[in-house]
């Protein structure tokens, strides 16, 4: 079993509210939300409009699936997401 923390720091130009917030990163967090190697949160940030960081944990049974995880992962973020990604950080558990 692999298991892998991924840290996403964003940056929302222009959000002026959470409510605004909110929507921006809705989409997204909820369709990440919906697979099962996928368990994500908020870990900070969340008192301010225009910064989120999400802390993803990801799961496989080998190394070999946990790298098609992390690719469809940072693909998600690069073609869905309205804001600009200032860190994807990977950590080993």
């Amino acid at each position: 079993m692999e298991i892998r923390l991924v840290q996403v720091g964003m940056h929302l130009e222009g959000c002026l509210s959470l409510k605004e917030k909110r929507q921006r990163l809705s989409g997204l967090k909820t369709r990440l939300g919906q697979m099962p190697q996928f368990a994500i949160c908020e870990s900070d940030h969340a008192d301010l409009p225009q910064s989120a960081e999400w802390s993803i944990l990801v799961l496989a049974a080998n190394n070999a699936t946990m790298s098609q995880h992390l690719n469809q992962l940072e693909q998600m973020f690069t073609e869905s997401l309205d804001a600009l990604i200032t860190h994807f950080e990977q950590l080993t558990l």
